[in-house]
């Protein structure tokens, strides 16, 4: 009897076991479920987070690299008559009713649209992006409602509205609606958070500003046979474009889109092409498909048109004579010198502790110190001060009676020439190396420097802001360094422009008066234009050791100015050349006043406005 009592004991303490062992397992899977659970709750909550953000930088994205492709698209429509210029409806031309029919600039936009799409990274596609660990971010854009293939997203369809016609008016500037389509796309691991944001993109357009260009000529011939050549050193990472016919040697490097009109030089469409034996043939366009014969192949990454309208040059600098009498200093005497700088107010004067834009200028045996303050309420440039025996008082304009200028308009005019114009020295005096020059632009200034004589830049001229990381480059593998720069018009507003209009800008050197020489490896941070060249002055007789002209951002000319002579790639004379674009160009930036073209061109006004979103998430 008590051998079983002691055999039922160990049973039901086996079964005991067994099921403690059950409820265990089960506790613990339940445990493991539920630790399983939050940690899927953590991840979705996380690429929540993720894909709100990339929300934020979608719309970023919208304002900068997608802005800059739809100026491209703009301009690339107008110069194939396609859409109207600023002097009529610029998506219904043709008309002359009081408004657009919303009709004509529905199917304007739509053609805008289809030309904008191609155009984006990806067709539209930006990412993926490694956000932090394992988490992943991509972003599709669309105009036309067609969502490319990415980041493992299929392609596919949505809908999207019609664009419309805002405010404006013909012979003036309009602003438009083109509707678009996002959609972000978040994961961490199998987590993963789609946002789909419909909104549209509100943009202005009008008269192009010739500073749009990262090279623009009229005549680039120096005869009737092909003499300046684009040759492997050649790189431009901005719009290019000559009223005759380029010459190209070897593998010149074009980021931007290149056209020539062939009104000019030959009188007829094409350009020349170098063979292998010395001789330059003239190509057609018919023979140019691809464009490319014997040793010589360019590299057009963003297209080439070589039937483009012409683009003609302004005739004189009126206006900015004008608008410098008006807001503006207008310096009545020849061959000034005008210096640029920045700094802030000394302590116990009017302006102190206010930044501020210097210009100092010296004519004939006068010399004249000015400061433009920063406007503390819009924070551009404010009210133009002039020191008057030690005392800083208010400028008057020109206007009747004349009144204080209390918003300075950016343009300085030197009538009948600027013999010298320059930032602050290098320091220490002498130096050889750029890194040690000052800046010439405040951060809030924009500066336009015209006369209509010649201007001699006679050392750097330097952006607090610097909009660029670097400068273009070829690596010595044959790759193109192409530097990171800003192309959002607001994110640094310093912005400098020189414009000659009846004659030439020259980068001095070579003259016996040293103080009229630029310094080694030259900075020239502004857009330039002239009605005659842009060149260095006695390239001929300057050695090489002078180094080279670093210009950020473009140069326009009526005629291809020469910097030094080469043999092979090896340097004979004068100074090498070193353009990279300013690609807050392409959004529509400009200096104060500079000419514009009859071209259409997108403003720097533009704002996205987001209507919807809806979310989905899986797991």
């Amino acid at each position: 009897m008590k051998q079983r009592d002691q055999g039922v004991a160990i049973v039901s303490v086996l079964m005991l076991v067994l099921i403690l062992t059950g409820v265990f397992a089960v506790m613990t899977r339940l445990t493991i479920l539920n630790i399983q659970q939050s940690g899927d709750s953590v991840r979705v909550t996380r690429t929540l987070a993720v894909a709100q953000g990339g929300r934020n930088f979608g719309q970023s994205l919208l304002q900068g690299p997608v802005g800059a492709r739809m100026g491209d698209a703009v301009v690339s429509l107008a110069q194939l008559n396609l859409i109207g210029n600023a002097a009529t409806w610029v998506f219904a031309p043709g008309y002359t009713t009081t408004r657009p029919p919303a009709d004509v600039v529905a199917q304007k936009l739509d053609l805008l649209s289809t030309n904008i799409q191609p155009r984006l990274v990806g067709s539209g596609c930006y990412g993926p992006y490694t956000v932090t660990g394992n988490q992943r971010l991509s972003i599709r854009v669309s105009f036309t409602g067609n969502l490319p293939a990415c980041d493992g997203e299929p392609a596919t369809t949505v809908g999207v509205g019609k664009g419309r016609f805002l405010s404006g008016a013909r012979n003036s500037t309009q602003e438009y609606s083109l509707p678009y389509v996002m959609v972000v796309a978040a994961s961490e691991g199998t987590a993963r958070r789609t946002l789909t944001v419909n909104g549209e993109y509100r943009f202005t357009v009008g008269n192009g500003s010739f500073a749009r260009y990262a090279l623009l000529t009229d005549q680039h011939q120096q005869g009737s046979s092909a003499s300046i050549y684009f040759t492997s050193r050649t790189l431009f990472n901005g719009p290019v474009h000559t009223n005759g016919n380029f010459a190209f040697s070897g593998e010149p490097w074009f980021g931007g889109a290149v056209s020539s009109s062939g009104v000019e030089d030959t009188g007829r469409q094409g350009g020349f092409f170098a063979a292998s034996n010395g001789s330059a043939a003239f190509r057609t366009p018919s023979q140019l498909n691809p464009p490319r014969y014997s040793i010589t192949e360019p590299e057009f990454t963003n297209g080439v048109s070589w039937d483009a309208p012409e683009i003609p040059f302004p005739t004189n600098s009126n206006d900015q004579a004008t608008a410098a009498q008006q807001a503006g200093l207008f310096i009545n005497s020849s061959n000034s010198t005008v210096v640029l700088s920045t700094g802030i107010g000394e302590a116990g004067s009017v302006m102190a502790g206010q930044r501020y834009q210097g210009i100092t200028v010296t004519a004939g045996s006068t010399t004249t110190e000015y400061r433009v303050l920063e406007d503390p309420v819009n924070g551009g440039p404010g009210a133009l001060l002039r020191k008057v025996a030690g005392v800083w008082t208010p400028v008057l304009n020109s206007l009747v009676p004349p009144t204080p200028i209390t918003r300075f308009n950016g343009v300085i005019y030197g009538n009948g020439g600027i013999a010298s114009l320059r930032g602050p020295a290098r320091v220490p005096a002498g130096s050889t190396n750029p890194n040690n020059a000052p800046p010439a632009l405040a951060s809030f200034a924009g500066i336009t420097v015209v006369s209509n004589g010649d201007i001699r830049i006679t050392g750097d001229l330097k952006y607090t802001d610097n909009p660029c990381d670097g400068a273009l480059s070829r690596n010595s593998n044959g790759t193109i360094n192409v530097p990171n720069c800003s192309s959002d018009p607001l994110a640094q507003k310093n912005v400098l422009g020189i414009y000659s209009s009846g004659g030439a800008v020259r980068i001095g050197a070579g003259n016996s008066n040293t103080a009229l020489n630029v310094p080694t490896d030259v900075q020239i941070q502004a857009t330039i234009m002239a009605d005659n060249t842009v060149e260095v002055e006695n390239y001929r007789n300057v050695p090489c050791s002078l180094g080279t002209a670093y210009i950020l951002g473009g140069v326009i000319q009526r005629k291809y100015g020469a910097f030094g002579t080469f043999s092979g790639s090896s340097c004979s004379t004068g100074l090498g050349r070193s353009f990279t674009y300013d690609q807050r160009m392409l959004n529509g930036l400009a200096p104060p006043f500079f000419p514009t073209t009859s071209m259409t061109n997108l403003m720097p006004s533009r704002q996205v406005i987001q209507y919807g979103q809806s979310e989905q998430d899986r797991r």
